[in-house]
């Protein structure tokens, strides 16, 4: 019991100080300070805007980012400033659709992190742009340095109806050897990538089928987040496979967490457990993240 009270004492100690802050999706708005306003109903099939946010196809500077949790979150949005006639967009946009129907704007949980019919965000990555800018059409800048500490990552609909049945586009359904992945990086003050993990949205046949909790502690200090993506399905025009993903519910801390073995000794009652590729500690009958956290 003593040491148990010392294990909690430890990291209210350590934390009180830092700020954690979680990306909150209500409080996302525009350059103009105007919250985000969704579509009641706009376009059809697999580009159906309805519950998407209004300006998802609007190049003019007001739109060209996302602003959340105060601006403590700077998501990027058509950085191309080119919609070609409001036919396209890139970066990132907000959605609260809640069918799985192969839509671009949907995720197969139908909602965000909370729940069904709840914000989340939609990444659609550019290969092209991406090269014409020098860094990816899909970034988060923050307002300071943080240490991120972890995202939810889900599914996006029209990607998984082209890897399991196909027939989107010149999409080929995926075999077990296909990979698709998402590489999340730290950026430094210069839009450099300095530290990057890979998460693998379907790899030896298994695919995501819901929010995953990803861990970002390894990438350490950041002035922000990219993310790209690739696959092994590729055509004479590039990839086949439909470049879309959802995120939710990004944690980032103002004050480098400490690690649980540096809180408490090793001892007979501590084990470590690999859970969803995040690396856990149990300690008598809780579970604790490498930073300390709860899970």
């Amino acid at each position: 019991m003593k040491r148990l009270i010392f294990l909690f004492t430890s990291i209210v100690a350590l934390t009180a100080s830092a700020e954690v802050i979680t990306m909150d999706l209500s409080t996302a708005e525009d350059v103009l300070s105007i919250p985000l306003v969704y579509n009641s109903t706009s376009g059809d099939g697999y580009y159906d805007c309805t519950d998407v946010w209004e300006h998802t196809y609007n190049d003019n500077d007001n739109y060209r980012v996302i602003y959340v949790n105060d601006g403590h979150f700077v998501l990027s949005h058509l950085p191309s400033q080119n919609s070609y006639n409001s036919m396209s967009w890139e970066g990132f946009t907000v959605s609260k659709v809640s069918q799985d129907t192969a839509n671009v704007f949907g995720c197969v949980a139908n909602g965000g992190v909370a729940g069904v019919g709840t914000p989340y965000v939609i990444g659609y990555f550019s290969e092209w742009v991406t090269q014409t800018l020098g860094y990816s059409s899909n970034t988060i800048l923050f307002d300071h340095y943080y240490y991120p500490e972890h995202i939810y990552i889900c599914q996006n609909s029209n990607t998984m109806e082209a890897i399991a049945r196909g027939g989107v586009f010149n999409a080929n359904v995926f075999t077990e050897q296909d990979t698709l992945s998402l590489i999340i990086s730290a950026l430094d003050e210069n839009m450099q990538e300095i530290a990057s993990i890979t998460y693998y949205l379907a790899v030896d046949g298994k695919k995501n089928n819901g929010w995953e909790k990803v861990s970002l502690s390894s990438l350490g200090k950041a002035a922000g987040l990219s993310f790209r993506m690739t696959t092994t399905d590729i055509g004479d025009y590039g990839a086949n496979t439909p470049m879309y993903f959802a995120l939710d519910g990004l944690t980032v801390n103002s004050e480098q967490p400490a690690a649980l073995h540096d809180i408490i000794a090793p001892t007979t009652n501590t084990q470590k457990i690999i859970r969803n590729g995040e690396l856990l500690i149990i300690y008598g009958e809780q579970t604790y993240s490498i930073t300390g956290a709860c899970r």
